[in-house]
C-alpha cells in the first residue's frame, strides 16, 4: 500500500469535504475519531482541521472542531428547490434573454440552471451540454434540442455526473450557465464539493461567455471548493432583493458585469 506521502493531493481534498460533512451532521468532531474514522495519523487530521480553519470553514476547539455556520454545506435537491424561487425564476428569466436560437449552451447542475430550462423550451434549435440528469430529462421531453450528456459517476441522492478522471469534450460552447453555494468577492464562486467544483470550471472554460446564476442568499457566504474567481467570470445574474452594497462589491471587479434580474412581489 502506498504511503499517505504517495496519495495523491486530491485525496486530501475530498478527506477535508468529508470532514464537513460530518461536521455539519454532528455540529463538532474530535480528532481521535476523525483518525479511526479515515485511517490515518493524528497529524494529519490537525494538519486538515488547520486548512480548514485558515479558510474560515470550520472553528478549531480543544482536540477537534465545531461547525461554522457561515459556511454553506450542501443541502440535497429537494431542500434547495423550495429556497427562494422567486428569485431563482427571476434570474432564470433574465438568463433566457441572453439565449438565441441555435446557440450552444452548456447547463452546468443546479436548482437555477433548472429553472432556465423550463424558460428555454419556446426557443428553436438549441444544442445543450449537460451534467445533470434531471435537466437533461426535462429537456428531452418538453424539447427538441440536441443535448449532450457528458459521462462519469453519479452520486446517490444527487443528479449531476461526477465526470472526475474523464477528459471533456473537444467542443466549443457559447455561454456556459452555471450556479453555486456560495459568492463573494474573496473567493468568487463557490461549491460544497471538491470534484463538483473542478468539473464546473472545466465545463465553463470550454465556453466563450461563463454566466453565474446567483441568487442573493449566496452573496457573502463561502463554500468549500472555488469554481472561479470573479475575474474569471464573464456575467453574473442576480436578483433585484440583493443588498445594494453587496452587489456594487461584487461589480467593482474589472471585467465582472452585474445584471439584477427584477423579482415580482409575492402572489397573496
Amino acid at each position: 500500500m502506498a504511503s499517505e506521502k504517495e496519495k495523491p493531493a486530491v485525496f486530501a481534498e475530498e478527506r477535508k469535504q468529508q470532514i464537513l460533512e460530518i461536521i455539519r451532521k454532528n455540529q463538532k468532531i474530535v480528532v481521535p475519531e476523525l483518525c479511526s474514522y479515515f485511517g490515518v495519523s493524528a497529524s494529519t487530521i490537525r494538519n486538515d482541521l488547520r486548512d480548514l480553519t485558515e479558510a474560515k470553514l470550520i472553528t478549531r476547539t480543544h482536540g477537534g472542531a465545531i461547525s461554522n455556520s457561515k459556511v454553506s454545506l450542501e443541502p440535497l435537491p429537494e431542500t434547495k428547490e423550495c429556497h427562494m424561487h422567486r428569485q431563482k425564476a427571476a434570474i432564470a428569466r433574465q438568463a433566457a434573454a441572453m439565449v438565441d436560437d441555435g446557440d450552444i449552451i452548456a447547463l452546468c447542475t443546479g436548482t437555477t440552471t433548472m429553472e432556465l430550462a423550463k424558460h428555454l423550451t419556446e426557443k428553436k434549435k438549441l444544442t445543450i451540454v449537460l451534467n445533470d440528469i434531471r435537466i437533461a430529462a426535462f429537456l428531452e421531453e418538453h424539447t427538441d434540442f440536441t443535448l449532450f450528456m457528458l459521462g462519469g459517476i453519479i452520486r446517490r441522492g444527487f443528479h449531476y455526473v461526477n465526470t472526475s478522471g474523464n477528459p471533456l469534450p473537444r467542443i466549443s460552447i457559447d455561454k456556459a450557465f452555471f450556479s453555486c453555494n456560495g459568492l463573494s468577492a474573496a473567493m468568487g464562486a463557490t461549491l460544497p464539493d471538491y470534484n463538483l467544483a473542478v468539473n464546473t470550471a472545466e465545463i465553463i472554460g470550454l465556453a466563450s461567455e461563463a454566466v453565474l446564476l446567483c441568487d442573493s442568499s449566496k452573496i457573502g457566504t463561502l463554500a468549500f471548493a472555488q469554481i472561479a474567481p470573479l475575474e474569471k467570470i464573464g456575467t453574473i445574474i442576480i436578483d433585484s432583493d440583493a443588498d445594494p452594497g453587496d452587489v456594487r462589491e461584487l461589480g467593482s471587479c474589472e471585467g465582472c458585469q452585474i445584471i439584477i434580474a427584477p423579482v415580482p412581489p409575492p402572489v397573496l
